[in-house]
C-alpha cells in the first residue's frame, strides 16, 4: 500500500528539521558554500536536493542574459557566457534566510522519497514539460539522486538513447522499475534514526493512514447565511402563584404516582389538554419531516428552513473549478496559495479539471501543491478552494 503523508505534519517537520540545521551551521557563519552544503546535513540526499535547486536558479539566471538585441547564438557570446556562469558556480554563498526554504524543501522532498518513492517519482515525471522526459532530464535527475538511484537509471536504460519519450511511457517504466527491482528499495528504518539525531520523528503522524486529514471540514453554513435569522423566543414563563388552583397543568400527566390522579372531567370530555382560562385546547401535532408546500399558481415551492436559497446556490454542483474561481479569488490564489506564480496558478487549476474524482484531487493538492507551496490548511484560501473541489466533484 502507497505510504500517504499528512501535508501538514509532513510540511511542519521539514520546517522544524530545517530551522535546527540552519540554526546549528549559522551560529558559526554568515553564509554557506557549496561545498558546505554538500556535508551540512547527515542525510546526502537533501545536500544533494539543495544543490540541484540552486543548479536550476543558476540555470534560469543565465537565462535572463538572453535578449533580443544581441547575437547569443554566436559561438565566442556562449563560450562566453559559459566561463562566466561555470565562475559564478564556484563562488556559491547563500545566507540563512534564502537557504532554510530551500533546506525545508529539500528535507520534505526526501522524505517523500524514502517512504513514497513511487509517489515521489511519478511526481517528478509528470512534472517535466510538454509531457516528455527527455534523457537530459533523466540524467539530471539520476545526478541527483542518492535514495533508490536504481529507478532513474532503469528509465533510462529503457529510454535506450531515445532523445525523450512521453511522460506516461516513462511511468511505465517507473512501474516496471518497482517490480522487477522493488527488493533494492531502501528501508525507511536508518533514515528516521538520521533524522532524530535532530529533531525526534514521529512516523505515525507522518503518515496519513495513522492521522485523520489535514484539511479541516468546511462549515455546512455560513455565518451570513444564519446570522439573520430570527430566533424563536421561548414561551413566556407563568409564575405559580399566578394560576389558579383549579387550573389544570396544559401538558396531561403521564402515569406517575407523584402526579394526581386523574384530569378534570371537562378534559376527558374534550379528549385534550387544558389551557389557561379552561378552554379546551387542540391536540398538539407531531412536526413532519416533509418540507411543506406552497401553492403559487401553477408553481408549487417547498419550504426550508435548513437551507437558504443563497447556500443553495453556492453549494449546486459545477462543472469548471477555472470558470467558478471568481476574479478576486483568483488574485487571492494566486497570492497567497503560489506565492503570486499565475502559471503554476494555472497549471494546476487545469489539472484539478482534468480529473475524475473529488479524493483525487484532495490528494493533488495536499501531496503536491500543499507541499511545493508550504501552505496553511487552515487558512481561508485553502477553505475556499476545498469548498470548490466539492462542488466540482459532487
Amino acid at each position: 500500500m502507497s505510504n500517504k503523508f499528512n501535508a501538514n505534519a509532513l510540511n511542519e517537520y521539514s520546517k522544524s528539521y530545517a530551522r535546527r540545521i540552519a540554526a546549528d551551521f549559522f551560529h558559526q557563519h554568515t553564509t554557506i558554500s557549496g561545498q558546505q552544503i554538500l556535508t551540512l546535513t547527515p542525510i546526502s540526499q537533501i545536500n544533494l536536493f539543495v544543490i540541484s535547486s540552486l543548479s536550476d536558479k543558476w540555470r534560469a539566471d543565465a537565462e535572463k542574459f538572453r535578449s533580443p538585441y544581441f547575437d547569443f547564438t554566436n559561438t565566442e557570446v556562449q563560450e562566453a557566457l559559459q566561463h562566466f556562469m561555470n565562475v559564478v558556480s564556484q563562488h556559491i554563498s547563500v545566507r540563512r534566510e534564502h537557504l532554510e526554504p530551500l533546506l525545508a524543501d529539500a528535507t520534505r522532498q526526501t522524505i517523500v522519497m524514502i517512504f513514497d518513492p513511487r509517489a515521489y517519482f511519478d511526481d517528478l515525471l509528470r512534472g517535466q514539460p510538454d509531457f516528455m522526459v527527455t534523457a537530459d532530464a533523466i540524467k539530471q535527475i539520476t545526478r541527483y539522486t542518492r535514495i533508490n538511484q536504481f529507478i532513474p537509471k532503469h528509465i533510462a536504460q529503457r529510454m535506450n538513447g531515445k532523445s525523450f519519450v512521453y511522460v506516461n511511457q516513462a511511468i511505465g517504466y517507473l512501474d516496471e522499475a518497482l517490480t522487477q527491482h522493488g527488493h533494492q528499495l531502501e528501508h525507511y528504518d536508518g533514515f528516521v534514526a538520521q533524522f532524530s539525531e535532530k529533531v525526534p520523528m514521529d512516523v505515525p503522524a507522518l503518515l496519513r493512514n495513522h492521522v485523520p486529514d489535514g484539511i479541516r471540514t468546511a462549515p455546512a453554513r455560513s455565518f451570513f447565511d444564519t446570522a439573520a435569522e430570527p430566533a424563536v423566543p421561548p414561551a413566556p414563563l407563568v409564575p405559580a402563584d399566578a394560576v389558579p388552583d383549579s387550573v389544570a397543568p396544559a401538558i396531561p400527566p403521564q402515569a406517575d404516582p407523584t402526579l394526581p390522579p386523574s384530569l378534570p372531567a371537562e378534559a376527558e370530555a374534550s379528549g385534550g389538554p387544558l389551557f389557561l382560562g379552561d378552554a379546551p385546547g387542540v391536540e398538539p401535532v407531531a412536526p413532519i419531516a416533509q418540507p411543506s408546500q406552497i401553492e403559487t399558481g401553477n408553481l408549487s415551492l417547498p419550504v426550508t428552513d435548513s437551507l437558504s436559497v443563497a447556500e443553495t446556490f453556492t453549494r449546486a454542483p459545477i462543472e469548471s473549478v477555472a470558470r467558478s474561481i471568481s476574479l478576486n479569488q483568483k488574485f487571492r490564489f494566486i497570492n497567497q496559495l503560489f506565492n503570486g506564480n499565475s502559471s503554476a496558478y494555472n497549471q494546476a487549476i487545469e489539472e484539478i479539471d482534468s480529473l475524475d474524482t473529488y479524493g483525487q484531487a484532495l490528494d493533488l493538492i495536499s501531496y503536491r501543491y500543499a507541499s511545493q507551496y508550504l501552505w496553511d490548511m487552515s487558512s481561508d484560501e485553502v477553505s475556499e478552494l476545498v469548498e470548490i473541489l466539492k462542488r466540482r466533484f459532487a
